[in-house]
């Protein structure tokens, strides 16, 4: 529309695009940016559907004779693609562009009120979109001028009434809450980078990180004092039992111990995986000669598999081989592995195979096989949980539940990696695979 000798002003770009940053600058004083980035993108959506349905209505009235029943002007519907499309994408830049100079502006001269930097931000950006969008709309043209001098006298009104009315909403509609200044230049940019939900994962991550840390080393600091007493309760409970008591009282104190004891367990499981948690649990790495090992500790544990009538044999290497470990937790380690296969092997074998490279004689891997009830594969990573209990392992098994979770913190502490491999009702068989020599 022409409204003044040599300026041309186009009331779709001056009024309603100057309200739409108007309204981004609200959102965005009043909520947060993931708020206003969904609202910027909204806008930007709508108004790319609507030129896509104005090109496809001129289309039909120009060139497929479609009836208009309301004798609405064809002339309304005429787009051009390339303005529109331009426009659409000028939109975006100009939608973030509002919320990065208000920052920098918060940032670099905090001197300045609230409702200099709302106006100075509308100024920038419509200065901006003037210019760029009379490139787009009639660069070359004879019209140039009058469209350029059109958007800035436009677009400057709109920035000066609309910055007015922001500032009076803000200060006395609803007041404006106080929002963190951006601190680096980089972080004014979030708009665009999404930084404010890494930032926001971070800090909720680093305080879940804190407070498992504290219960961990809490748990491990009450190592004496959890352990005294219970020790006390079996000892005392195994000196009745040796007076010969009745029968009666005979059950009951047996009730005691056996109780007594699990939960002596469950406490040094929990100890054991809390000290590993906090960095507590301290190693003693040296050469120990596995087969030696191994061999002590299937020997240790040969008295259950002849209570339950199982095969539990060794397959060792011809030769000694040594490694680079702690020997204790190595055992512990072992002891769980093959006292988990003797829990749930009913009938068959049980092998513990040690494997070494044939050239240089260093152990590889650990294998415990068993023919089982095995592991179905949706359990195979859960039984390395703390407390995890699968359908086929209930509780009634007298299990507490860490001794995998241990057995897996303590491989990766000793830079070894505990595997597993099952087929429900075919067997299991777990792995220690030794890590390369320095690792």
């Amino acid at each position: 529309l022409t409204i003044a000798p040599a300026i041309i002003v186009s009331p779709g770009s001056t009024v309603l695009f100057t309200a739409s940053l108007f309204a981004i600058l609200l959102v965005y004083l009043r909520t947060d940016i993931p708020t206003s980035r969904g609202l910027i993108l909204g806008i930007v959506l709508a108004n790319f559907t609507l030129t896509v349905l104005l090109w496809f209505t001129s289309y039909q009235l120009g060139n497929l004779e479609t009836i208009n029943l309301l004798n609405v002007p064809a002339e309304l519907f005429t787009v051009s693609p390339r303005v529109f499309l331009s426009g659409t994408l000028l939109t975006l830049l100009d939608f973030s562009l509002v919320v990065i100079i208000y920052e920098l502006l918060s940032l670099r001269v905090s001197w300045l009120p609230q409702p200099g930097r709302i106006l100075l931000t509308l100024l920038v950006v419509l200065v901006f979109d003037s210019l760029a969008f009379s490139a787009v709309l009639a660069l070359g043209e004879p019209n140039f001028g009058d469209v350029l001098r059109g958007q800035l006298v436009g677009k400057s009104i709109g920035a000066v009434s609309y910055s007015i009315l922001l500032s009076a909403y803000l200060r006395l509609i609803e007041p404006t809450p106080v929002k963190a200044p951006a601190r680096a230049i980089e972080d004014v940019f979030s708009i665009l980078t999404y930084r404010e939900r890494y930032q926001r994962v971070r800090a909720r991550l680093k305080v879940a990180e804190e407070a498992n840390l504290a219960k961990s080393r809490f748990l491990a600091n009450m190592s004496h004092e959890l352990r005294t007493p219970l020790n006390a309760i079996i000892g005392f409970t195994s000196i009745l039992l040796e007076r010969n008591p009745g029968e009666e009282e005979r059950t009951f104190l047996r009730r005691v111990l056996e109780n007594g004891k699990h939960l002596l367990e469950l406490i040094n499981g929990l100890l054991d995986l809390s000290k590993i948690e906090s960095g507590r649990n301290e190693l003693n790495i040296a050469p120990v000669d596995l087969n030696r090992l191994v061999q002590e500790t299937v020997g240790q544990l040969q008295g259950q598999a002849v209570r339950k009538q199982l095969d539990l044999h060794l397959e060792l290497p011809a030769n000694p081989a040594q490694l680079e470990t702690d020997r204790m937790r190595m055992k512990q380690i072992l002891i769980n592995l093959i006292g988990n296969s003797l829990k749930y092997t009913d009938q068959g074998q049980i092998i513990a195979r040690l494997s070494a490279d044939a050239d240089s004689g260093r152990p590889t891997r650990i294998d415990i096989l068993d023919t089982g009830i095995g592991i179905a594969d949706a359990e195979l990573e859960s039984i390395f949980r703390p407390f995890y209990q699968e359908p086929a392992r209930s509780r009634s098994d007298g299990g507490t539940g860490l001794g995998l979770a241990i057995s897996r913190a303590l491989c990766e502490q000793m830079g070894h990696r505990l595997q597993v491999s099952s087929e429900a009702g075919s067997g299991s068989q777990f792995s220690i695979v030794f890590g390369a020599p320095g690792q």
